[in-house]
Order: C-alpha cells, then structure tokens, then sequence
C-alpha cells in the first residue's frame, strides 16, 4: 500500500493530465441554397465514432425536422453514416416506422476548400419528396 501523501499526488497527477486534454471541437455548420428554398444546420465532432451529431432542416413553408429530441420539429429522426473525410463530410437522415423499417429523408456532401485566407463551404443536399439542392455553408471553424 502507497503512503497517503504519494496517492494524493498520483491522484492530483491524473487529474492534471485528464484536465490539460484538449476539450472536443464541435462544429456547426449552416447551410442554405441561394434561393432561400431550404436551409439547415449540423453539427460535426470530428474525434467521435459518428461524426455528425444532429441536423436540423427547414424548407420554405412548413416542413422541417430536427434529430435532437428537445426540438419540437423532431418526429423520431436521426442520423446514420456520417462521415468527415480529408475535405468532403456528409451525413444521412432517416426515420424508423413502427415495424423498425428505416425511411430515407434526407442526405448531404459538403466540401470544403481554401486558397490563401479565403475558404469555401458548399455541396448538395437531398432531401426525400423535396428535392436537390445546392447549398452554400458557413462553419464555426472558419474565420472569415
């Protein structure tokens, strides 16, 4: 058994290593097309297993829907497949019915890309029974 005084210290020592770790950097991203047809959000942590950790999305009028359960336009949504690659990150959107059958309601890839201090976010977006869209984007990331 080790003297008090050394276990406080090696106890004090892993807490200093624990709380010097970099916090994990979140991103959000908000997208819209330049029609102002449809616009949506999410939110990236690129340390994590799934990457894209919610998605919010409006179209003009009244459909929308959120993956985060306090949002009162979630209905049940949620993402799968996420991915951040080197300078394309995406995701996909479902919903499961009450027979556990997964439905398709929207997909995005966005890219990424800088020359000199100017950088682009864009890509496409799919959402089902709504259309294609191409969507210009602005990330926490980025200090414009």
């Amino acid at each position: 058994m080790l003297p008090t005084s050394l276990n406080k210290l090696l106890l004090a020592a892993s807490a200093a290593r624990v709380f010097a770790m970099p916090a994990m950097a979140l991103d959000t991203v908000s997208c819209a097309d330049s029609d102002g047809e449809m616009t949506f959000t999410y939110v990236t942590g690129p340390a994590l297993v799934q990457p894209v950790l919610s998605v919010d999305m409006q179209l003009t009028g009244d459909f929308g829907f959120s993956t985060k359960p306090d949002d009162p336009k979630y209905d049940g949504e949620y993402v799968y497949d996420g991915f951040i690659g080197r300078e394309v990150e995406g995701g996909d959107v479902a919903w499961d019915d009450e027979d556990g059958d997964r439905h398709h309601a929207m997909s995005f890839r966005i890219g990424r890309t800088s020359h000199g201090a100017h950088s682009i976010i864009g890509g496409v977006v799919s959402v089902e029974g709504g259309g294609l869209w191409v969507v210009e984007c602005r990330s926490t990331y980025v200090d414009e």
